[in-house]
């Protein structure tokens, strides 16, 4: 194990903020970068009511910091880094909404980023959909890849609904119900 997933259990959200936003090495096995993005979530949700937007900005940069680290040292790992972000970035939107200037809580973020990653057209998940049973795996993987990029963006409907990219998120919610 390196030396940066020592300890991670004992870091309270600061000693996180300072172990990401220190240059380091990027290597590191999945289950290692996975357990780091665990407990450094599991902090900012303890911590979330308290941060003035100084700390959420820090908060935010260490984040991506150590989702940027994993994904350079194991790759997309099938979107798992990006998932963890959309979700971590939904959970803390939905508890404590929008903040101007702080791009972790930044509800067009999460939209953006979710339709940027969608790995089919609307059309060709409706027409895939139906008999998804029926697909080789890659194509199954990518019908759930849609499932889960929608979960972190319906849970901000009330804070995107006026955004002129939500037309597209309800396109996409058409064929959600008979996905994977």
């Amino acid at each position: 194990m390196t030396v940066c997933f020592d300890g991670l259990d004992r870091l309270d959200l600061d000693g996180h903020v300072r172990r990401w936003s220190e240059p380091a090495a990027t290597d590191g096995e999945v289950s290692q970068w996975i357990a780091a993005a665990q407990q450094f979530a599991a902090r900012v949700r303890e911590d979330a009511s308290t941060l003035s937007d100084e700390r959420w900005r820090a908060v935010g940069e260490a984040w991506t910091s150590l989702l940027t680290r994993a994904e350079r040292s194991t790759g997309p790992q099938r979107g798992e880094w990006l998932l963890r972000d959309l979700q971590l970035r939904s959970w803390l939107l939905e508890r404590t909404g929008p903040r101007k200037g702080v791009p972790l809580l930044d509800p067009q973020i999460v939209l953006e980023s979710a339709l940027a990653a969608m790995p089919l057209s609307p059309d060709e998940a409706v027409r895939c959909a139906g008999h998804w049973r029926e697909l080789d795996r890659e194509q199954i993987l990518a019908l759930r890849m849609i499932r889960r990029l929608l979960a972190p963006v319906r849970g901000l409907a009330p804070l995107l609904a006026e955004h002129p990219r939500w037309a597209e998120v309800q396109v996409w919610e058409r064929p959600a119900p008979d996905l994977p």
